[in-house]
């Protein structure tokens, strides 16, 4: 693994990175997931923008209803319809294995026993912690609850350090306390596991600073080999607020392992504790209360391995925890379902809650739906959203001209709405790597107007006209390369996302169409992000549909070789780790440039005929992209020398168009609108989601309600 500036051992590996992003489809639209319980993300950029504990908003009273003997009746004195709400998790009791550093991730689900780290807010994109207010004007017993999370607060002193400061309230489900020495152990383990304990220059930058503080920083240059990193001030708050790390295990697991790490002399002892620990299961006996260990947090408890079935199992409420007395349901009951079974479950009514709206072109549409299931919100992800990857490392893609002629001759408003619906994506109107409410929030409508923007109707004499530029001509209704080869690319989309393969075939047909020849094809997962990953055999593949899903701009405006989180420059091709680029890198990992000219005017794309990957212009400016995007991150930039440097970055993406984002998300969550209450949508009782996924947030700090009666108005 590549060493990481931040020094912690809490990053996730690239598969629990992907397993919501994975599953996005027309199920989960672009950008909410079609599975309920899937693991837990990395955040390439850092974490959300902001900080919420506000408790604002309007509360609607509630008005309880009397009892048949005069009385005031509460929600718990009235019987509930139900006491279990159900939902589903892509895995099975099988091959379940909490343990994260298996070469096969089975975690799925582990997040339904976990403590919630934080909350993130759907609509804003802040985060909320510990002592937030939420009003419920749904529950007919609480105007309002106070949730309870891992994290209450974190502070931040500038260049390096960040703090993350615990609710001491925190337990594992056997009682033991749930805090940062669990916590920093856990990911120290995962630091010795990454390989860096010989690794020159390496250090890891986390400590229990007391029973609940975790403390962090980035590197502070302690030791040889190893340079100062002090970075701007939002950089660290981005780490302070970031939500997305792993549910640690207990330390009676790590403890042994985290032992012989330190005491081992070797590399080759190293790798032998890995595959001990690699091997090493933690099934349900393991975590469950009663056979097991009792492993466990957060609210909703495995009691039992009686409670583990073939077809589910039950979590049941531990009332002694904080947010138990905000609802009154009782049990989780988790389906064991992939894809294809959580559609059945869904058309049968058995699933209460599970993120994806509900549209024509969901895998979740309205006709396939029991009329009391019905969605309960939907929303706009303002950060992440679909990009056609094009690796330079092809020979017709080096050529500025066919990438700006591939994307002229592609109708992109018919990929978004083939692929994941008019109702569930937007086409971007902005060509800067930014989602475009990143950018109508970072430039002035000035700038954004002197951009160029490429054509989102399919424009076939621009496209035309650039193969041309190219050198190129046609045979035959053919395009060929000024060579006389055949201009054909690869065109891959990863088999389980539905709403990736009908994105591909269009873009396919469009340019088959037009005399570019495109091999198709959709392999399953892992075969897919092997082929983007560039360690190992490396970055096997032209082209290919992709998530845009960093969530702050200066982790989009950064280099990061990193697969699973697309950045503007890739790592280096030609240090140790593919991670991150050097000063003396040209070229990034899939053959962009970094040091390269841009044009005086901002907007314009005049190039040279037969311009390849760094052409030499006449009106040009020298840039050197690797110092831009390490300025970002840089401390004692004004707010004004940061936002230059985004306006240099943007132009970078606007001239070179390393890529193509092409689509903004809409994302939603439907429910059991008989069994269950809900609030309004708009209500700040569904803002809150585990990482992007709703049905978690909303479950397990106990904003879920079992109705009392089973009316419900069918849906429009």
């Amino acid at each position: 693994m590549p060493r990481d500036h931040t020094g912690s051992g809490s990053d996730l590996s690239r598969r629990q990175y992907a397993q919501i992003l994975a599953g996005l489809g027309a199920a989960g639209l672009a950008g909410c997931p079609s599975g309920s319980g899937e693991g837990t993300p990395t955040d390439g950029g850092g974490g959300s923008e902001d900080t919420q504990t506000d408790a604002g908003g309007d509360v609607d009273d509630a008005t309880p209803t009397q009892s048949d003997d005069g009385g005031s009746e509460t929600a718990t004195d009235r019987q509930a319809v139900t006491d279990t709400i159900r939902v589903a998790v892509n895995n099975s009791p099988d091959v379940f294995n909490w343990n994260p550093w298996t070469p096969q991730d089975n975690t799925y689900g582990d997040e339904w026993m976990s403590e919630l780290n934080g909350l993130n807010n759907v609509h804003t994109k802040t985060n909320a912690y510990s002592g937030t207010t939420v009003p419920t004007p749904h529950k007919p017993d609480h105007e309002e609850v106070e949730l309870m999370t891992w994290i209450e607060e974190w502070t931040v002193e500038e260049p390096y350090d960040w703090r993350h400061h615990l609710d001491d309230r925190a337990s594992f489900w056997n009682g033991d306390p749930y805090d940062a020495p669990t916590l920093v152990q856990h990911n120290h383990t995962a630091w010795f596991f990454n390989g860096n304990k010989y690794t020159e220059g390496a250090t890891f930058n986390e400590e229990a600073e007391d029973q609940w503080t975790r403390h962090g920083w980035f590197d502070k240059g302690t030791v040889p080999e190893q340079d100062p990193n002090p970075v701007a001030k939002p950089i660290i708050e981005a780490t302070a607020k970031g939500l997305l790390f792993n549910p640690p295990l207990h330390t009676d697991f790590t403890d042994p392992y985290f032992e012989q790490f330190q005491d081992a002399s070797s590399a080759d002892e190293v790798s032998s504790i890995n595959d001990d620990l690699a091997s090493d299961r933690v099934s349900l006996q393991r975590i469950a209360m009663e056979e097991g260990e009792g492993w466990g947090s957060g609210m909703y408890a495995l009691e039992t391995m009686d409670d583990v079935g073939s077809e589910s199992m039950v979590l049941r409420k531990n009332d002694d925890h904080p947010n138990a007395g905000h609802t009154n349901v009782e049990n989780v009951e988790i389906f064991w379902a992939d894809a294809s079974r959580r559609q059945t479950l869904a058309s049968n009514g058995s699933l209460d809650f599970n993120g994806g709206a509900v549209t024509p072109s969901s895998d979740f549409n309205r006709e396939m739906l029991p009329d009391h299931m019905q969605e309960l919100t939907r929303w706009l992800n303002a950060t992440l959203g679909t990009q056609w990857l094009m690796n330079w490392h092809n020979p017709h893609l080096q050529r500025l001209w066919v990438r700006r002629a591939l994307v002229e001759a592609v109708n992109w408003n018919a990929v978004v709405a083939n692929g994941f619906g008019e109702e569930t994506g937007q086409t971007t109107s902005y060509d800067t790597f930014l989602m475009d409410s990143e950018n109508e929030a970072t430039f002035s409508e000035e700038f954004l107007d002197s951009l160029h923007t490429y054509s989102r109707e399919q424009n076939l004499e621009n496209a035309n006209q650039y193969m041309r530029n190219a050198g190129y001509s046609k045979q035959g209704g053919q395009w060929v390369d000024p060579n006389g080869n055949a201009a054909t690319i690869d065109l891959t989309a990863q088999s389980g996302n539905s709403s990736y393969v009908q994105a591909a075939q269009t873009i396919r047909a469009n340019l088959a169409n037009w005399g570019f020849g495109v091999n198709f094809s959709t392999p399953g997962f892992s075969s897919w992000s092997d082929s983007l990953n560039p360690e190992g055999s490396g970055l096997n593949y032209d082209t290919s549909i992709f998530w845009s899903d960093t969530a702050t701009i200066f982790g989009k405006y950064n280099d990061r070789g990193a697969w699973w989180g697309e950045a503007l420059l890739g790592g280096s091709p030609t240090a140790g780790s593919v991670f991150r680029l050097t000063e003396e890198d040209d070229r990034d990992t899939q053959n962009k440039p970094v040091h390269v000219q841009l044009p005086e005017e901002v907007g314009s794309i005049e190039a040279p005929d037969e311009a390849g990957i760094n052409p030499d212009l006449e009106n040009g400016r020298e840039v050197d992209m690797f110092e831009v995007v390490q300025a970002i991150r840089e401390p004692g930039a004004s707010q004004e020398e940061v936002l230059e440097l985004y306006r240099t970055c943007a132009q970078y993406y606007n001239y070179y168009l390393p890529d193509f984002v092409f689509a903004q998300s809409l994302s939603g969550t439907w429910g059991n609108v008989r069994d269950f209450e809900w609030p309004g949508d708009g209500a700040r009782a569904l803002d809150y989601a585990r990482n992007v996924n709703m049905p978690i947030g909303t479950t397990l700090t106990g904003l879920t309600q079992a109705s009392t009666d089973t009316d419900y108005e069918p849906p429009e």
